[in-house]
């Protein structure tokens, strides 16, 4: 999360990922370009949270899969409002994202 969420706090980094997205969405080139590295960060994700669950460090309930999606979904809400929503400071969000992402990650206790 660190590593993904990092340049959102960077001030001009949250608007030029939107405006590539604008442009994505009217060069299909670009949006090919950007779907791959979608994909190859979605998939570094779903190994590193099979890698974890298989260790007991996350909940081996997740599925994998699904769980990058909403990883990289609430990634990019950061980029999202940095760029559109006044006074919101990534650098300020960001323990509270990797908060939630610790919660919603933790293996449940083992009960005796």
């Amino acid at each position: 999360m660190d590593y993904l969420a990092a340049p959102a706090v960077e001030p001009v980094v949250p608007a030029l990922v939107m405006e590539a997205m604008v442009q994505a969405y009217r060069a299909p080139e670009l949006e090919a370009l950007l779907s791959r590295g979608n994909a190859d960060e979605h998939a570094a994700i779903a190994a590193l949270l099979t890698r974890a669950a298989a260790d007991g460090r996350i909940d081996p309930e997740l599925n994998p899969d699904s769980t990058a999606t909403w990883i990289t979904a609430l990634i990019a809400s950061v980029f999202t409002s940095a760029a559109t929503t006044p006074g919101f400071d990534p650098a300020d969000q960001l323990p509270t994202l990797r908060l939630i992402l610790t919660r919603f990650l933790q293996a449940k206790p083992h009960c005796s």
